[in-house]
């Protein structure tokens, strides 16, 4: 059975969510830039809108996590600025992704298309944010350091 993955960054401006990618506005330099992940897993919702924080920082903490995985290790975060945890631990091939925000949900995926599909997602981000945000440099340049030591 093939998993299905799906993930979304968004930007948050006053109440209203963007699509990222889609976003025509800028940072003008914010240190982080508020927005939030969405990230299902077969039909299973990991992190929704309700959970936004700092993404920028999010996905460099990912990013890192995704690198540890695709070694073989377990890897485990905080959101930036919020009590949720995120713990990716990999076992034969599969790869456990739990999230704990009131509750802990959990899914089994397959670890090769999961560090795939986020890394791929991770550094489309990331070089827009390069391209958007030129203060975003060096998270950018530390962010896409450990998604490119990634063996595709």
């Amino acid at each position: 059975m093939k998993n299905r993955i799906i993930i979304e960054t968004y930007v948050k401006t006053g109440e209203r969510f963007s699509d990222f990618f889609e976003y025509q506005g800028g940072f003008n330099g914010q240190a982080s830039i508020e927005g939030a992940l969405v990230l299902t897993i077969d039909g299973t919702p990991l992190i929704d809108k309700s959970m936004f924080d700092y993404v920028d920082d999010l996905w460099s903490y990912l990013s890192e996590g995704l690198l540890q995985v695709s070694e073989g290790k377990s890897f485990s975060c905080f959101f930036p600025d919020q009590p949720i945890e995120v713990k990716l631990t990999p076992s034969n091939g599969r790869l456990q992704v739990s999230v704990t925000c009131h509750s802990e949900v959990s899914v089994a995926v397959d670890k090769d298309e999961f560090v795939r599909v986020m890394s791929e997602h991770a550094r489309k981000f990331f070089t827009r944010l390069q391209a958007i945000e030129p203060g975003a440099k060096g998270t950018c340049d530390y962010a896409l350091g450990h998604l490119n030591k990634i063996r595709r």
